[in-house]
C-alpha cells in the first residue's frame, strides 16, 4: 500500500500495530511449496519439526513477513 511522506510537523514516532505473519516454505523433489502466511507462529514450528524430520520434504525453513515503511 502506498502512503503519503508525512509533513515535518506531523511526524511521529509509532510503532506497527500489524502482528507478526509466518509460513513454512520447503521443497518436495524440485518443487518449491509454502504454506499459508498466519499469526500462529506455534503451528508453523509444529510443521517445521514435521516435515524436518519426515521423509518427503528437504530444505524446510520458517520465513517471517517483513513490513517495510519508508
Amino acid at each position: 500500500m502506498a502512503r503519503a511522506d508525512p509533513s515535518p510537523g506531523t511526524a511521529t514516532e509509532t510503532t506497527s500495530t500489524e502482528t507478526d505473519q509466518w509460513r513454512l516454505r520447503y521443497m518436495v523433489g524440485d518443487l518449491e511449496h509454502y504454506t499459508e502466511w498466519t499469526t500462529e507462529f506455534p503451528t508453523i514450528e509444529n510443521y517445521y519439526d514435521q516435515y524436518r524430520r519426515g521423509d518427503y520434504a528437504h530444505d524446510v525453513v520458517i520465513e517471517r513477513r517483513a513490513v517495510v515503511e519508508r
